[in-house]
């Protein structure tokens, strides 16, 4: 018995040290791989499917019944606006409403209410990109309503990401063939790929007051929407033997 367990721990030695041999040569192969790692951007132009704009509502009064009166007919005559743009009503978005209690601090270190701030945030999705001069002309020619921001969106964002990554991994392997090169190298595989950035650049959109706007109406002026840019940057590590 004893012979026959020296035999199996002899075994077990002699497979212990061919796959720690084993997995030391792979480590030094791997180490001693020749590898070059570079960058690649790729970028698309293309025209948003349509945009979004965020117009806050907001009335102030001594009474928050009349204050909340005042946003409610302001809140009506947005969607009057978005009917005769043939806006869907799901595209008019408004589901919250605020009411900011306002104070005025006496001298004594007291405060007393002087009245109510109420807001009601709304959102509208214009998909006939054409009629935006003509609505953003609607919301900024009334005081009761003003716009914070203005985006540009598309249906399938994805796809033009899609698009813009393959010229960014294509940008990379003709980068990594002419480097190599010039060393007498060619690349053979790929070590590994990660994505570094992607981005849909957004304008910047000017707020206008609304006597600027008024003088933009009578003069007939448009509101004029530019192709967006869609940029993806990748970093890939290419293995390289010679050539």
């Amino acid at each position: 018995m004893k012979r026959i367990a020296t035999v199996f721990t002899a075994l077990a030695l002699s497979f212990s040290t061919l796959a720690l041999t084993s997995t030391a040569a792979i480590a030094q192969a791997d180490v001693q791989a020749a590898y070059i790692d570079v960058s690649g951007h790729g970028e698309i132009e293309a025209y948003p499917d349509y945009l979004t704009i965020s117009v806050e509502l907001s009335a102030t009064d001594k009474d928050v019944a009349i204050a909340k009166n005042l946003v409610d007919e302001a809140f009506a005559q947005i969607t009057t606006i978005a009917k005769n743009l043939r806006i869907e009503r799901k595209d008019v978005e408004s589901v919250l409403i605020n009411n900011y209690p306002q104070w005025q601090y006496l001298k004594n270190g007291k405060r007393e209410l002087i009245g109510h701030r109420v807001t009601r945030p709304v959102t509208i999705n214009l998909r006939n990109l054409d009629n935006y001069g003509k609505l953003l002309e609607s919301l900024l020619t009334d005081e009761r309503f003003r716009v914070s921001s203005t985006q540009l969106k598309f249906n399938d964002p994805e796809k033009h990401q899609t698009k813009a990554r393959r010229l960014a991994l294509l940008s990379a392997k003709e980068k990594a063939t002419e480097m190599s090169a010039v060393l007498d190298q060619k690349i053979s595989g790929v070590l590994w790929i990660q994505e570094t950035g992607n981005r849909i650049h957004q304008p910047v959109m000017m707020m206008e007051s609304a006597s600027m706007m008024r003088s933009k109406a009578d003069t007939g002026s448009e509101m004029q929407i530019q192709e967006q840019t869609i940029s993806q940057q990748v970093q890939v590590r290419f293995s390289i033997i010679p050539d």
